[in-house]
C-alpha cells in the first residue's frame, strides 16, 4: 500500500489493457547505460527470493491413483496454484491462500491478521474510489491520528482525536464507492464473496462462474496490488462487534483458555484470532501497512482451484494479472516457546449455563510422522456413533453429553476431550469419568475391526469430498498452508489407512500422560471486558457511484451462461409405493446412497414422539444391546438418523449402495422391536431436563427461543414439547407404540443413489397397511396492530434482534419478487443492509433480512430480519433498520441486485446429492415442476416501480421484535417510543413447566469449592 501522492495510473478501457495495465510498460527510448546488467541482477534477485520461500513442489501431471486430479503449478512471481477439474457445473471454487495469520501478529498488536482481512475488501486505488489523490491526503491524516491515539491515555484527549479521525473519514467518503468490490462480484455473478482467518492462514474466497475467470483474477490481481486501507474506522466497529460475539460464546472463552493454558511463551496461545481487547481499543493502522507490506506476497500466497477449470485455460489468465504481483524476501515470523506441559494445569471458566470439563494434551503439528494414527484415536474416542466416549458415556447416560477433537497447527498441536455435567453431578466426578475413558483407550479397550470401520467411514469422507468443489479446495488449500507437497498430502492419507491397534496404543502411551489441562466450566457470572462503541458520523452511501476500473471489468467480454433446470425423467423419476410417492435421483459418481422418509407427523400432533425417537436411541433390539447395534452399523458405514420436529418427522439412511437392504432392515427392525426400559427412560429424562435448565441460561440458545415465541407466539415449536414432569413420567409402553405405528403412516420416499428407480422401489419400501394422515395445520404467524416488542433481558456484550412482519399467506407468484428483494435487501456486501447499516454506521457486526416464504400454500409468509449489535446500540441499530428497510427502492441499486439474482440462476446447477430434497420442497409447495424457470423470468421482468409496489406491502405491517440484550445496558425508555415493550422470562418461551428441585445452596457450595 502506498499513501504517498502519485501520479495516477492510466485508466483501463479495454479487456486487452485491464489485463496488462499493471505490467511495466514499454518505451521506445533507448535503455540507460548499464540497464541489461540491472535486469540481470533484478533477475537474479527475484530467483534468490524464490528459493528461499518454501515454496511446495510442482506437479505438473497429477499423481497416480488422485482421485482429485490435482496439479500444483508457479507462476513467474512464485505464486503457487493449484487446481482439480470437475465439470458437474459450470463455476469453481477459487481461494487465494496467505500463509500468514493471527500467530504471525505483533504481540502488541494482536486481531491484526483478522482485521486486515476486513478491510482488503475496501477497495484499491483504482476500485472503490472516484478519485484516489483527492482521498490520500485525508488517508494520511487518519495514520496519523492513530499513531497519536496509541501513546494517548487520557481519555479526554483520546476523545478528541477519535473525533478528528471520524471527520477525517468524513472526508474520505465523498470520494469512497463503498464495497464496490462485492458489488461488482454480485454483478458478475460471483457468489459467496468472503473470508477467514485463524492461526497460521488467511484465506480469501469465492464461487466463480467458469465465464468469469478473466474478470475475477484482473479484480484479485488488483486487490493485492494496490490496497487502501480506507473506511478504517467504522469498520473497527465490525472488529468490535465480532469481538463481543467472541466475549458471548462460552465456548470460545473456554478454547482461549485450553490455548493459552497449553502454549503460554507462543502466539497459539497469547495471541487469539479476534484479538485482544486492550489492543482492538488501539487500533495500530501503522502495523497492519507493515503487516501487509511483509506477509502479502505472492511467494507467500497460492491461488487454489477447484470446478470447472484447468490448467490450459487458468494459467495464461493468472500469469498476466496476478503473476504480476512482485515478490518479496520472507522474513521467519517471531519465535515462540512451546515448552512441555508440567503436570496438570488447571483453570476455570464462568459462563451461564451449563457446566462441563474440557481436558486437552499437547501432541504433534499438521505434517508430523505422528499426525494419522491421532487422528484415528480421535475417531475410536468419538465418532458420533460407536466410539468410546459415545458408548461408555452418552449411550450409558452417565454424562448428556461428551466428545472428543483433535487440533494439529503448523508448529504444535493438541487433542481435546469434553463432557456436560448433568444438574448436581460434580465437575470432579466428570472429569473422572473422561479420564476413565482415556484409561480404556490406553489400556486396549477395543477391537483392530473397529478401526477398520474407521477407515471405512474415511472413504465415505473422501467420496463426499470429491462431490464439492469446497472439498477439493480447502484440501490442496491445507497442503499449501501446511507447507507439505502434494504427494505427501495423498500419502499422509494412506499412512491414516495403515495405522494399526499398535500404533495407536503407542501414541497414546506417549501424549495422553499426567501432563494435560484441565478447564472446568462452572455456573456464574463473567466479569468481561467491556469494548466502549465509538462515536461514529453516519457516512453518506452514493449507489449511483462507479469507478472506471469497475466499468472495464463489467466491460470485459465473456460467454453467456445458460441456466439448467431441473426435468422429471431426466435428473430425476417419480413411482408409487404402497406408502406414498417415491423420488429417485441418480448418483452417477460413487457408490453412496441416501434415503429419506417424511412423514407429516410430529410433536404438535403426538407430543412424546421425539422424546420416543431419543429413547430408542439408546437401545438395541432383539438379542442385540445398544452398543451391538451401533457398532454394527458403524462396521457397515452405514449412518440412521432420526430427525423428529414440531410437524414432520424425517428417518435418513445414509452409506454404502451395498449394504442398503441390510441398512433398510435393521432401521425397521429396530423402530419394532427396540426395547425400551424404563432404567434407561429415568437417565434420558434427568439428563433431558438438565440440558433444559442448562439452555435457559445460554443466552444465544435463549435468543432462538425468544425469536420463535415472538414471531409464532403459542404455536412456536418449542410450546408443543413435552413438559419436564410429563418426561419423567414416560412408560416405555406408549412410546413403544408410537415408534412401532410411525412406519405404518402414509410417507413419501425419497433416494438418492447408484440404483435405478425400479430397483429402488423393490427395496425401501417399508410399514404396513399405510393409514392415511393429515397435513399439520397451517404455520400461523403472530400479528399486532402496532409495533411490539419481546424483551428478554441477559447479562451479555451485545443485543440479538430479530424483527418480523408477518404478511399472511400469498400467491406463489409473489416468489420472484421475494426473491429480487432479498437480493438487493441482503445479497452481498454491497446490499441496502450492509452498506447503510454496518459500513455506514458500525451499527452492527451483522444486519440482513428476506421474505420467508411459508413451506406450503397454506402458511403464513412473513419478512425476517436479524441484528447483532453492540447493548448500547440496541435502540439507534433498530431504529435504523427500520427505516432503511422502508426506504424507497433505489433504481440503481435494484439493477446492480436483479443482475446479481440474474447471474445466480444461470450459473448455478443443482448437486445430484440434493435434487431429491429440492424436488421435496416442491412437492410440499404444491409445484408440479422446477418452478425456477418461471421465477427467473418473473425477477427479470420487474420493474424498479413493480419492485416498490411490492416492498410497500412487505414492509407495511407492524413490526413484531424480539431483543436478548441487556436491561443495563439499554435505553428501555427510548427503545419503548419504537413500540411496546412486553417484557418476557425464558420459562415463558417453552412449555417445559417447572424444573425438579435443584441441590441445596450447602451441596452446590461444596461442589464449588473442589478442585
Amino acid at each position: 500500500m502506498r499513501l504517498t501522492t502519485r501520479a495516477p495510473r492510466l485508466r483501463l478501457l479495454s479487456a486487452l489493457t485491464l489485463a496488462l495495465a499493471c505490467q511495466p510498460k514499454t518505451s521506445t527510448e533507448a535503455p540507460p547505460a548499464g540497464g541489461d546488467a540491472h535486469q540481470t541482477a533484478a533477475a537474479a534477485d527475484a530467483q534468490a527470493i524464490l528459493a528461499g520461500s518454501d515454496l511446495p513442489p510442482l506437479q505438473e501431471r497429477p499423481v497416480d491413483g488422485d482421485p482429485m486430479g490435482v496439479t500444483v503449478h508457479r507462476l513467474s512471481n512464485g505464486m503457487t496454484v493449484y487446481i482439480s477439474t470437475d465439470r458437474q457445473k459450470p463455476r469453481f471454487n477459487a481461494w487465494i491462500a496467505v500463509r500468514a495469520g493471527s500467530r504471525h501478529d505483533p504481540a502488541d498488536s494482536t486481531g491484526l491478521a483478522h482485521y486486515l482481512e476486513h478491510m482488503l475488501f475496501k477497495g484499491t486505488d483504482e476500485l472503490g474510489t472516484v478519485d484516489v489523490e483527492a482521498e490520500r491526503p485525508h488517508l494520511a491524516k487518519v495514520e496519523a491520528l492513530y499513531a497519536e491515539l496509541r501513546t494517548t491515555e487520557e481519555a479526554a484527549k483520546r476523545a478528541e482525536i477519535l473525533a478528528a479521525i471520524d471527520a477525517e473519514t468524513q472526508q474520505t467518503a465523498q470520494y469512497t464507492i463503498s464495497n464496490e468490490l462485492s458489488r461488482l462480484y454480485g454483478e458478475l455473478g460471483i457468489e459467496g464473496v468472503n473470508a477467514f482467518t485463524s492461526d497460521d492462514q488467511t484465506v480469501y474466497i469465492a464461487d466463480v462462474p467458469s465465464n468469469r475467470l478473466e474478470a475475477w483474477a484482473a479484480v484479485e490481481r488488483e486487490r493485492f496490488a494496490d490496497p487502501v486501507f480506507r473506511l478504517f474506522y467504522p469498520e473497527l466497529e465490525a472488529v468490535y462487534e465480532e469481538k463481543n460475539l467472541s466475549l458471548d460464546s462460552p465456548e470460545r472463552r473456554i478454547s482461549e483458555t485450553v490455548r493459552r493454558s497449553l502454549f503460554p511463551a507462543h502466539p497459539y496461545g497469547t495471541q487469539p484470532t479476534i484479538g485482544l481487547a486492550e489492543h482492538l481499543k488501539n487500533p495500530a493502522y501503522a502495523d497492519m501497512v507493515a503487516y501487509f507490506e511483509r506477509w502479502y506476497a505472492p511467494n507467500n500466497m497460492a491461488i487454489v482451484l477447484a470446478g470447472d477449470i484447468d490448467a490450459a485455460t487458468a494459467l495464461p489468465v493468472l500469469e498476466k494479472t496476478l503473476g504480476t504481483l512482485a515478490p518479496k524476501a520472507l522474513e521467519a515470523p517471531a519465535a515462540g516457546e512451546l515448552a512441555p506441559l508440567s503436570g496438570r494445569v488447571f483453570a476455570t471458566v464462568e459462563a451461564e449455563g451449563e457446566e462441563g470439563v474440557t481436558i486437552a494434551w499437547q501432541t504433534v503439528s499438521q505434517t508430523a510422522a505422528d499426525e494419522p494414527a491421532l487422528v484415528v484415536l480421535d475417531w475410536l474416542m468419538d465418532n458420533a456413533s460407536s466410539g468410546l466416549l459415545n458408548l461408555h458415556l452418552e449411550l450409558t447416560q452417565r454424562l448428556p453429553n461428551a466428545g472428543s477433537y483433535p487440533s494439529n497447527l503448523n508448529e504444535a498441536g493438541y487433542w481435546t476431550v469434553r463432557g456436560t455435567a448433568r444438574e448436581g453431578q460434580s465437575l470432579e466426578e466428570v472429569e473422572a469419568l473422561l479420564m476413565e475413558v482415556v484409561a480404556k483407550l490406553k489400556a486396549g479397550e477395543f477391537k483392530q475391526e473397529t478401526i477398520d470401520a474407521i477407515i471405512l467411514h474415511q472413504d465415505i469422507s473422501d467420496k463426499q469430498r470429491l462431490e464439492s468443489p469446497m472439498g477439493r479446495v480447502s484440501k490442496m488449500a491445507g497442503a499449501y498452508i501446511n507447507h507439505q507437497s502434494w504427494p505427501a498430502a495423498l500419502e499422509r492419507d494412506a499412512r491414516l489407512r495403515a495405522v494399526t491397534k499398535a500404533d495407536v496404543l503407542r501414541v497414546a502411551a506417549e501424549y495422553l500422560g499426567d501432563d494435560r489441562v484441565v478447564v472446568y466450566r462452572r455456573r456464574g457470572k463473567p466479569e468481561l471486558p467491556k469494548i466502549d462503541k465509538p462515536k461514529i458520523t453516519p457516512l453518506e452511501m452514493d449507489s449511483t457511484r462507479h469507478s472506471p476500473f469497475s466499468d472495464a471489468i463489467s466491460a470485459m467480454p465473456a460467454k453467456t451462461l445458460e441456466p439448467e433446470w431441473l426435468v422429471e425423467g431426466q435428473h430425476y423419476e417419480r413411482r408409487e409405493l404402497p406408502a406414498g410417492p417415491l423420488v429417485v435421483a441418480k448418483n452417477a459418481r460413487n457408490d453412496l446412497f441416501r434415503v429419506m422418509y417424511d412423514f407429516a407427523v410430529g410433536e404438535r400432533r403426538e407430543r412424546m414422539l421425539c422424546h420416543a425417537f431419543d429413547a430408542l436411541e439408546l437401545t438395541g433390539y432383539d438379542d442385540k444391546s445398544a452398543e451391538a447395534l451401533r457398532e454394527e452399523l458403524y462396521a457397515l458405514g452405514t449412518d440412521i438418523s432420526f430427525n423428529c420436529g414440531t410437524d414432520r418427522t424425517n428417518i435418513e439412511i445414509s452409506g454404502i449402495d451395498a449394504n442398503l437392504e441390510a441398512s433398510v432392515k435393521i432401521m425397521e427392525a429396530w423402530l419394532r422391536r427396540g426395547e425400551l426400559t424404563q432404567e434407561s427412560l429415568g437417565k434420558l429424562a434427568d439428563n433431558t431436563i438438565s440440558e433444559r435448565r442448562d439452555r435457559l441460561d445460554d443466552a444465544n440458545y435463549v435468543a432462538f427461543l425468544l425469536r420463535e415465541y415472538a414471531f409464532y407466539g403459542d404455536a412456536s415449536a418449542f410450546k408443543s414439547e413435552p413438559s419436564n414432569k410429563q418426561l419423567q413420567q414416560a412408560k416405555a409402553a406408549p412410546l413403544h407404540k408410537l415408534l412401532r405405528g410411525l412406519l405404518d403412516h402414509e410417507h413419501r420416499t425419497y433416494y438418492f443413489g447408484p440404483r435405478a428407480a425400479d430397483e429402488v422401489a423393490a427395496v425401501v419400501a417399508i410399514g404396513d397397511k399405510h393409514r392415511k394422515t393429515a397435513e399439520p395445520p397451517p404455520r400461523r404467524a403472530r400479528t399486532a396492530k402496532k409495533p411490539v416488542i419481546f424483551f428478554l433481558s441477559k447479562d451479555v456484550a451485545k443485543s440479538t434482534i430479530a424483527v418480523s412482519l408477518p404478511l399472511g399467506t400469498r400467491p406463489t407468484a409473489e416468489r420472484a419478487a421475494a426473491s429480487l428483494l432479498g437480493e438487493y435487501l441482503d445479497g452481498d456486501m454491497g446490499s441496502l443492509f450492509f452498506q447503510e447499516i454496518r459500513e455506514a454506521r458500525g451499527l452492527a457486526y451483522y444486519a440482513g433480512g428476506f421474505v420467508g416464504a411459508g413451506t406450503r400454500p397454506v402458511d403464513d409468509w412473513l419478512f425476517m430480519g436479524r441484528l447483532g449489535t453492540q447493548a448500547d446500540k440496541t435502540v439507534e441499530a433498530l431504529e435504523t433498520y427500520l427505516e432503511v428497510l422502508r426506504r424507497p427502492i433505489d433504481a440503481t441499486r435494484m439493477a446492480s441486485a436483479k443482475t446479481a439474482l440474474d447471474q445466480s440462476y444461470r450459473a448455478s446447477r443443482v448437486d445430484p446429492r440434493w435434487i431429491a430434497n429440492w424436488v421435496r420442497f416442491w412437492d410440499l409447495r404444491g409445484e408440479k415442476s422446477d418452478p425456477r424457470p418461471g421465477e427467473w423470468e418473473a425477477a427479470n421482468a420487474l420493474s424498479a416501480p413493480q419492485l416498490q409496489e411490492y416492498a410497500s406491502q412487505v414492509t407495511a405491517p407492524p413490526a413484531v421484535v424480539a431483543i436478548v440484550g441487556d436491561k443495563g445496558r439499554v435505553d428501555l425508555k427510548a427503545l419503548a417510543a419504537i413500540g411496546t415493550i412486553k417484557s418476557v422470562e425464558p420459562g415463558e418461551l417453552v412449555s417445559w413447566g417447572a424444573f425438579p428441585k435443584q441441590a441445596s445452596d450447602a451441596a452446590k457450595t461444596r461442589v464449588t469449592a473442589k478442585k
